[in-house]
């Protein structure tokens, strides 16, 4: 399971790409908290701190402490720059730990193959589409491959998964093998339904934020 992580916000009552192009300029990163039939909150975070959780933890739900009141949110969607190095907006949806979610999370390979045959290692899926409970989502899928072999890929439904966590793509879809260079490799789609790496948030934000946030 991912790591515990609180992140701290303050109110924002700026509104317009001047008060947002400003808040970037002194270290926030502005966002929105909606949900759980409560009124959608305007706040700042620290970028550093919420870079932090997501490179560095990989967490996508976390402790979110708006004027010292903790709520438990799924970090579902996030904007970059165009070089994907700086964050320009957040949004945070308030959840219950027991809520089911789905979400991405990375593939984590360990160890070396014994034996490789003379082929090369290919790993057609470095993410896969998962469902859980928002408190169990874990920080990644990792797979032991000492023994993968020439011929023999792992697939989805050879996976060793955490308690309570499904897969979303085909059980037959490749994660990783090995395979003979100058070999096309052997994919299987995602079952139809699975969405993007990036989580699309789920509402209408007002115009205001739809501004803010393009720009």
């Amino acid at each position: 399971m991912s790591q515990a992580v609180t992140l701290k916000a303050t109110p924002r009552t700026g509104k317009g790409s001047r008060a947002a192009i400003k808040l970037r300029k002194s270290g926030f990163v502005p966002g929105i908290v909606y949900g759980h039939k409560k009124d959608t909150a305007s706040v700042a975070v620290s970028a550093e701190e919420l870079d932090r959780a997501i490179r560095v933890h990989h967490v996508r739900m976390l402790e979110l402490e708006v004027d010292g009141k903790p709520e438990t949110v799924l970090i579902r969607e996030v904007q970059w720059d165009v070089f994907g190095k700086h964050m320009i907006h957040v949004d945070f949806e308030r959840k219950s730990r027991t809520d089911k979610v789905k979400v991405t999370v990375p593939v984590e390979l360990r160890n070396a193959p014994k034996q490789t045959g003379g082929g090369v290692l290919d790993q057609p899926l470095h993410k896969l589409h998962i469902e859980c409970l928002l408190g169990s989502i874990p920080e990644a899928i990792r797979i032991d491959i000492t023994n993968l072999t020439l011929g023999h890929p792992i697939h989805v439904s050879d996976l060793a998964l955490p308690e309570g966590v499904q897969v979303l793509e085909t059980k037959e879809a490749v994660v990783v093998q090995l395979k003979l260079p100058g070999v096309e490799a052997e994919v299987a789609a995602p079952e139809a339904g699975v969405g993007p790496e990036v989580i699309k948030p789920e509402k209408k934000k007002a115009d205001e934020e739809e501004d803010e946030k393009k720009k």
